[in-house]
């Protein structure tokens, strides 16, 4: 067992052409979509139906390689293939925080039943961030994380730090389980006054999804 988690998080647009398709034909295409699901070797793979994108279904996926990651959506977009289009792919990496003494098992959590909604959350901050002293920067975070968790509407809401230095056009995937969207929603607008603001740059594109099964809203 290796000790990085990859992550991968990618959006698939259903083109007209699924559309065109009797209910039996599309009844089939999903039931090997999911058939392919059920032989993946990840540590975990959660699949959700876009709320805020044009793209129709959304998958978050947890490995030990990119192969797998990479094996397991080439599969899934040859059972579309001809139906759909690949719309966002975030990657990331996996590592405990340097400002949290957190001890929680990753997998373990990862393998638990994934909550109702998912939001992925890329950002990016500002170079002059990087160059404040650590302490400086833990203290900072100390007050976004306390801010965070004690916060009323704070039921349960999941996070798993990601980093993406050098891999992609921003630095963190932050992803997020939560039962209650207004719930969230609160409690990102109590973060938006901490002071860990003043160094965010880009926050885009979000991605958010809600676990429904794919045959009641796709045949």
């Amino acid at each position: 067992m290796t000790n990085e988690i990859y992550m991968h998080v990618f959006s698939i647009k259903l083109l007209p052409k699924w559309w065109s398709l009797n209910k039996g034909e599309r009844s089939k295409i999903i039931s090997l979509v999911k058939e392919i699901e059920n032989q993946h070797n990840l540590i975990s793979i959660k699949r959700y139906v876009s709320v805020n994108r044009p793209s129709s279904i959304v998958y978050w996926l947890s490995g030990d390689d990119t192969s797998s990651l990479m094996r397991f959506r080439s599969s899934i977009l040859s059972a579309l293939k001809g139906y759909a289009d690949e719309d966002i792919v975030l990657f990331s990496i996996f590592k405990p925080s340097p400002y949290t003494r957190g001890n929680f098992d990753v997998r373990e959590t990862l393998k638990s039943p994934p909550l109702r909604y998912f939001v992925a959350y890329p950002m990016k901050k500002d170079v002059e961030w990087y160059l404040l002293p650590f302490q400086e920067r833990e203290d900072v975070m100390r007050e976004h994380i306390k801010v965070a968790k004690e916060h009323a509407a704070n039921k349960g809401i999941k996070s798993y730090t990601t980093y993406s230095f050098g891999l992609a056009d921003y630095e963190f995937v932050v992803l997020y389980e939560m039962d209650s969207l207004s719930d969230w929603v609160e409690v990102v607008e109590a973060l938006r006054q901490v002071r860990a603001r003043k160094w965010i740059v880009k926050e885009e594109p979000l991605i958010t999804g809600e676990l429904i099964d794919l045959e009641h809203l796709y045949t």
